[in-house]
């Protein structure tokens, strides 16, 4: 049986699950240690890294596949496309528009709870405050999406499953998941976590990453211009206060 795994993996497989399960993990356990002891992140340059990174571990992920001579729907990149995918686009539109309801109706639906949501944006410290940082956001909201749901629910779940089963394999990949965005603190963890989970059913059920990754990044970019929002409001509440 370990003859059987092991020549099932290339040493890339490997590399890949130590960036997945070790290396990220580690890393954001410096990073929000490091933000904890700052003020005044610079964010360009941190976007930028975190844009470069994601597109490296991209390019690792899909270079394993094509060294292998794997087929690339076993890594959830189905072409074309499958029906349960496109309906996940469809729903992932409607999501995309209610969140800009959402953002569009903020000074009505913010009201007392405008200066918690801020103190909760400023105490992250990588949420965009400047319209440049909200347009390089977008990048870094798209990149996430691309990157996390390519290693933690493609490779990760194809890796673990031989081992683990489906159910183990879905629930210590969201495990690490949550685990590698401890920089965002507890409820980080758990959010991000439970979030990680959800994916990865929805990963089982369709069979598909495409619809998944724009999800992600809708997510992110959702959370960036809700953050910009609400300190923009915030500060405009206090200057004509």
């Amino acid at each position: 049986m370990l003859h059987a795994f092991l020549a099932r993996h290339t040493v890339l497989d490997f590399v890949l699950l130590f960036l997945a399960a070790i290396l990220m993990p580690v890393l954001s356990a410096v990073t929000g240690r490091q933000l904890a002891l700052q003020s005044g992140v610079p964010l360009m340059r941190r976007y930028w890294l975190t844009v470069f990174r994601g597109w490296l571990v991209v390019a690792l992920v899909l270079f394993a596949w094509l060294w292998a001579k794997r087929p690339f729907d076993t890594l959830g990149l189905d072409w074309p496309i499958d029906f349960w995918g496109r309906v996940g686009f469809v729903a992932v539109t409607l999501v995309a528009l209610v969140f800009c309801v959402q953002i569009a109706r903020l000074p009505k639906i913010a009201g007392r709870n405008l200066d918690r949501w801020a103190q909760r944006m400023e105490e992250l410290k990588i949420t965009p405050r400047t319209r440049n940082e909200l347009l390089l956001f977008v990048l870094v909201a798209i990149t996430a999406g691309v990157w996390e749901e390519l290693l933690y629910r493609g490779f990760f779940i194809w890796f673990l499953v031989p081992m683990t089963g489906v159910i183990g394999a879905v629930a210590i990949s969201s495990l690490i998941f949550g685990i590698g965005h401890i920089y965002q603190g507890r409820y980080g963890v758990v959010n991000t976590g439970l979030v990680g989970l959800a994916f990865a059913i929805l990963y089982l059920l369709s069979q598909s990453l495409w619809w998944l990754m724009a999800a992600h990044a809708v997510v992110d970019i959702y959370g960036g211009a809700l953050a910009y929002r609400v300190m923009h409001m915030r500060d405009a509440a206090v200057k004509y206060s």
